[in-house]
């Protein structure tokens, strides 16, 4: 961060000399947290992280404990294969992409987005499920636990039974999609058809993505990886279903509180 310094952006460098004078604060900061005390926007602690070699915050945050503890620098090295963790368990490496996808699953569990999301899920009576690529699994987990839950859910794999569907009128109705990938025809047809019963549509998508938050209500964006060999460990997938664990327990402890 020194280093780079000069050739930051106020906002950045505001970022960069709160954290190198304050390091021992910042395990106990969130994005929005950093955000506020600094007085920046969380989009641009997000984009700051990645400037400084990172794939977000949480990583960031990670790096920055670390070098605390060890009692150096910071460290931005940070990439599954680099030279550091050659000799690493598999067992290990795991562990630690599992640390910070709690991490980052924290910092979503923590924005409006979130609570707003588990409070219309909570007041739907109908509730359309879709996933795409990598969302597929996670959706069906979703739905599952909204069965659980003694919602009424759609979740089918058939694309002309799932607009069928989507042209019902069905009264108190929320659709979430669920991709990674960029929203295709059929998602934005199913938007489309939703929208014109004007129910509410949650997007669960990647970091970065414009399309699909721009056509939903609700958006909870995920942090795409691309550095973790998929043989080893498929992040996005487990950020996923994490994440619909997140919304079903909130879910159930709405509930419990009514």
């Amino acid at each position: 961060m020194k280093a780079m310094r000069d050739n930051l952006s106020s906002s950045e460098k505001k970022l960069a000399d709160f954290i190198l004078d304050n390091t021992h604060l910042l395990r106990d900061y969130s994005s929005q947290q950093l955000a506020s005390a600094v007085g920046v926007s969380q989009s641009s602690v997000v984009k700051f992280s990645q400037k400084m070699g990172y794939r977000g915050y949480p990583d960031l945050k990670l790096a920055v404990n670390e070098s605390l503890a060890r009692g150096i620098g910071l460290n931005t090295s940070n990439g599954p294969l680099s030279r550091r963790q050659d000799k690493e368990s598999i067992t290990d490496f795991i562990r630690q992409e599992s640390a910070k996808t709690i991490e980052y699953l924290a910092e979503i569990e923590a924005s409006d987005a979130f609570v707003h999301a588990v409070s219309v899920l909570a007041e739907a009576k109908w509730v359309q499920v879709q996933g795409l690529g990598e969302g597929l699994y996670p959706a069906t987990r979703l739905a599952q636990g909204l069965c659980q839950l003694e919602k009424q859910v759609q979740h089918v794999a058939d694309y002309r039974l799932d607009l069928l569907l989507a042209d019902q009128t069905l009264a108190e109705k929320v659709l979430v999609i669920i991709s990674l990938e960029d929203c295709d025809e059929h998602l934005q047809e199913l938007i489309l058809l939703n929208r014109s019963h004007r129910n509410k549509i949650i997007g669960i998508c990647k970091y970065g993505d414009t399309k699909l938050p721009s056509m939903c209500d609700i958006t909870l964006q995920m942090l795409v990886d691309t550095q973790i060999p998929q043989l080893l460990l498929p992040p996005q997938a487990i950020n996923l279903s994490y994440l619909m664990d997140m919304l079903i327990i909130a879910l159930q402890r709405a509930q419990e509180d009514n």
